[in-house]
């Protein structure tokens, strides 16, 4: 795998007319096909005459897909931003519109009111334009400074995390059993739930079990680097990456667990070490989310592969994995028929570690409070980031935390392409926004125990020493910037 950290080649310097030509091609290729092929593909299949709310999200699809465009043709890692503006396309823009359009609603998001489908494609509408103003404001804000120190990697605490992580990962494979791990999600979940029956028990041996071990490959790529025998820790590196891949497999696992995974590791492969490979990485991001992302849940089903797709669109109707639009739609109901208390959800999230035997009437996950709201007997549902915010805040809460959101993910995206990535900055800027569509996508108390696995796990490998310890990858590019910026 190559260093992200290599000198800039021919294809990034200024003035390159093969540059140019590269920027519009993928540019216009990619706004003719996401603003153009797909909104007329999705106006050829007919109305339904549900509601007009498909014109705001038909909006919503433009919008995100213009964008898209233009982080494709810059070739600017602005990952968090691209992977914001990705989520936006597919689940308020493409999903609502075809759902809309046939009348074919989520089938875990029964009996959705009309009457609500344009108020909740507006407040969608409105938070995508706020998060919008808040990448504005964070381009206008000064770059954060430099920390090399802090972006190093502590090899002694790395060896620590490995031997850790492997063998949570060992404790987990061999409770499960190889074979179980290799097959159907369905199988895969009965067996996880005999073996550790309580649910926060379960997501917290898995969460232990699989995500360390992905930073710790990380951070041996990393010292890989900028080390000078680098035999040994690329062996380490390319073993922990072959585990880490096999334990979250996109058969037995869930797609966006499998997708963070398999995901982060562009990052050390290289994949955004130029901008042209920048450009056409994102390009392979929206094609997988468009063709692959359906295909990976063929093995959802003990003994039963499903292949079956009539066309493009037909993945969207009715699906409940793109439940997002009728959740925000199921959140504003419950906004406007149950007593609002004010930072109930978000209290929950922050003060997810605090057990129920402590706080008994500690708030559930925003998805299931929302089922549980409608009545809806499978619970296990998503709840979009609007809608936690609308829960917690109200509908100016939304504009406000979102613009702030926009904010801290500009920031960010700064910090990682003017920070020089390497060490901890490569490794967050590896994994994160790839777990952001998990945090997008809700809810987020299911989603923040993973996170601060990750997180927890970074941290404690990086290095506060100022460069006095045993470290890697402190160093930045002589330039002090990524090869890209």
């Amino acid at each position: 795998m190559r260093s992200e950290l290599q000198s800039p080649t021919s294809d990034i310097q200024p003035g390159s007319s093969h540059r140019d030509v590269l920027d519009i091609i993928l540019g216009f290729g990619s706004f003719t096909a996401l603003v153009v092929v797909v909104p007329a593909l999705i106006l050829a299949e007919g109305n339904s005459g549900r509601s007009s709310a498909w014109l705001v999200t038909m909006l919503i699809l433009a919008i995100s897909g213009t964008r898209l465009a233009v982080l494709i043709a810059s070739g600017q890692r602005r990952m968090f931003e691209f992977i914001f503006w990705v989520f936006c396309y597919v689940f308020f823009g493409l999903a609502p519109s075809v759902q809309l359009r046939s009348g074919d609603m989520p089938t875990t998001t029964q009996d959705l009111d009309p009457v609500l489908d344009l108020p909740t494609a507006v407040l969608a509408l409105v938070g995508v334009l706020s998060f919008a103003i808040g990448f504005a404001i964070a381009a206008r804000m000064r770059d954060p400074r430099e920390r090399a120190h802090a972006d190093s990697v502590n090899v002694t605490r790395l060896t620590i995390l490995t031997v850790v992580s492997l063998a949570s990962a060992a404790y987990y494979v061999g409770k499960i059993g190889v074979g179980v791990l290799l097959s159907s999600r369905a199988e895969f979940a009965a067996v996880e739930n005999e073996i550790w029956p309580d649910p926060a028990t379960d997501a917290l041996i898995a969460a232990v079990s699989a995500f360390p071990i992905v930073v710790a490959a990380h951070g041996w790529w990393s010292v890989a680097r900028v080390s000078e025998r680098k035999q040994l820790p690329r062996l380490i590196a390319i073993v922990l990456t072959t585990i880490s891949l096999a334990v979250t497999n996109p058969i037995s696992s869930a797609r966006y667990h499998f997708g963070v995974v398999w995901g982060s590791f562009l990052g050390p492969a290289g994949a955004y070490a130029t901008r042209r490979r920048t450009s056409l990485t994102m390009v392979g991001i929206v094609l997988g989310l468009l063709f692959l992302f359906p295909i990976a849940d063929l093995f959802r089903r003990q003994d039963v592969v499903n292949a079956s797709r009539s066309s493009f669109l037909s993945e969207y109707a009715g699906n409940g994995d793109y439940d997002a639009f009728g959740q925000l739609s199921n959140a504003l109901l419950y906004t406007a028929t149950m007593p609002f208390e004010f930072a109930r959800q978000f209290l929950g999230v922050v003060l997810f570690w605090v057990p129920r035997s402590l706080w008994a009437d500690k708030p559930g996950g925003t998805g299931v409070v929302l089922a549980e709201f409608r009545g809806y007997r499978f619970t296990n549902l998503s709840a979009p980031i609007w809608a936690e915010m609308l829960l917690s805040f109200g509908l100016i809460g939304v504009v406000v935390a979102s613009i702030l959101f926009g904010i801290l993910l500009g920031r960010l995206d700064k910090r990682f392409l003017h920070g020089g990535m390497s060490g901890v900055n490569a490794i967050a800027g590896s994994v994160l926004p790839f777990y952001l569509l998990i945090l997008m996508r809700g809810s987020l108390l299911q989603a923040t125990g993973i996170l601060i696995v990750l997180i927890g796990s970074m941290l404690f490998i990086a290095d506060w020493s100022g460069g006095r310890g045993t470290t890697a990858g402190a160093k930045a590019p002589p330039n002090g910037r990524q090869s890209i910026s």
